[in-house]
């Protein structure tokens, strides 16, 4: 027999996805602001001082594969759980933030991967012209910009379901 559909956010539901949601929150937000640090401190810098080869490695002390790896795919996996998992039971608005949510991480982890594959290696390159490096991190900082907005988005999506609704 179907269930029936269920139009609010119950209580046992709250309290069930409680541990996973601040987990999948918190990942989120290591990311975002991993995300930021780049976009406010170091991506500036980039552009205003191209020096080709002056990245670090990318498993060197300092290194931005800190901030993606592990908790971008954990994040990720945490979120495809939440729904799976709690998607029969939410309201049909809760999956369809869900669904979304999942979508904008899915973005989100398809710029990265394309920049880090495709313009992070410029900057290691100690052979590649500074106005190369340069035109690079205006690149970077557009996409990075973007993974930022999904990223917040997501975090949104994912977290303003929880809150209580009526006065």
């Amino acid at each position: 027999m179907p269930r029936p559909e269920v139009h609010e956010v119950s209580p046992r539901l709250l309290r069930r996805t409680s541990a996973l949601s601040v987990c999948i929150t918190a990942l989120l937000c290591m990311w975002l602001f991993g995300n930021l640090y780049e976009a406010i401190v170091w991506n500036p810098q980039l552009i205003a001082d191209p020096r080709p080869g002056s990245l670090v490695g990318e498993f060197a002390a300092g290194s931005p594969v800190y901030y993606y790896l592990p908790w971008t795919p954990v994040s990720l996996v945490l979120a495809v759980v939440l729904r799976a998992r709690f998607g029969r039971d939410a309201p049909p608005r809760v999956r369809r933030a869900w669904n979304a949510a999942l979508g904008c991480l899915a973005l989100g982890v398809f710029t990265k991967v394309a920049l880090i594959t495709r313009v992070n290696p410029t900057f290691r390159d100690a052979a590649v012209p500074a106005e190369v490096v340069r035109g690079q991190a205006v690149l970077w900082a557009f996409g990075n910009g973007l993974v930022i907005a999904v990223v917040t988005v997501a975090v949104v999506l994912l977290t303003a379901w929880r809150r209580p609704s009526g006065p």
